[in-house]
């Protein structure tokens, strides 16, 4: 209800706005309404207001996403007041830009070029923050997923009277404590290796399940081998990762 109700006001301070913008326009410039240059630069602080105001709506209903990227919006709202200011600045050359239409023109339409320009390269480094963002949060999804796999092959094995627990269970406590302390960011090269390791931890842990509730006797030396070579997978994407981004 609050947010709906900013909105409102904000709504309201647009059309105020617009409405002295006119007033203002046809009061100072009343002789020069028939005038070319009048109705360019009218449409123009239209436009300047029109874009200020979806940018305020757009800021207060996505304040999570702006409060992420705040120098990126805060700089589209810097460029979008200033590209206003310019607006109201030429306002003032109205009266003699008849006697140059086609500056008076080209200035509004390399004004309003570079403020679009300016905002579309914003709205592309905000973009790929948010993209790099996600990334790193599934990146530390992936990276919990593989722990919590973990934590659970071994409540398996401590209910598992045929496996050699004592050896066995300090092996994943260890690669418990090396996955605790990894970098669970890791470069694109590296993303697929991890799928890959908590792919080999399920289907271990699926095993030792499917084993564990038949009754059949474990292969201990096996299970030893695939918990060592977990963690030589872990240590070998640690070091990958070290490498990649010193």
């Amino acid at each position: 209800m609050v947010k709906r109700s900013n909105v409102f006001i904000l709504d309201v301070i647009y059309l105020v706005c617009l409405i002295l913008s006119s007033i203002i326009s046809f009061t100072m410039f009343s002789n020069d309404i028939l005038s070319f240059p009048f109705w360019i630069n009218l449409a123009a602080s239209y436009v300047a207001m029109t874009t200020l105001w979806i940018y305020a709506r757009h800021v207060m209903q996505n304040m999570d996403r702006f409060k992420r990227f705040v120098p990126g919006y805060t700089a589209i709202g810097i460029v979008l007041i200033i590209y206003l200011g310019c607006v109201i600045f030429y306002a003032l050359f109205v009266g003699f830009a008849d006697y140059a239409l086609r500056w008076f023109v080209l200035l509004h339409v390399i004004t309003a070029a570079l403020a679009f320009i300016l905002c579309a390269i914003l709205m592309i480094y905000i973009r790929s923050g948010s993209e790099h963002e996600a990334n790193q949060q599934l990146n530390i999804n992936d990276w919990k997923s593989i722990e919590n796999a973990m934590y659970q092959l071994l409540n398996i094995m401590d209910k598992h009277p045929m496996l050699n627990v004592e050896k066995d269970r300090k092996s994943v406590e260890a690669i418990i404590e090396l996955v605790k302390y990894s970098d669970p960011i890791a470069p694109a090269a590296v993303q697929y290796n991890d799928r890959q390791i908590l792919i080999d931890i399920e289907l271990l842990r699926e095993e030792l399940s499917t084993q564990y509730e038949a009754g059949e006797v474990v292969n201990s030396e096996r299970v030893a081998m695939q918990l060592s070579r977990l963690m030589s997978r872990l240590k070998e994407r640690n070091q990958q990762i070290l490498s990649l981004k010193s």
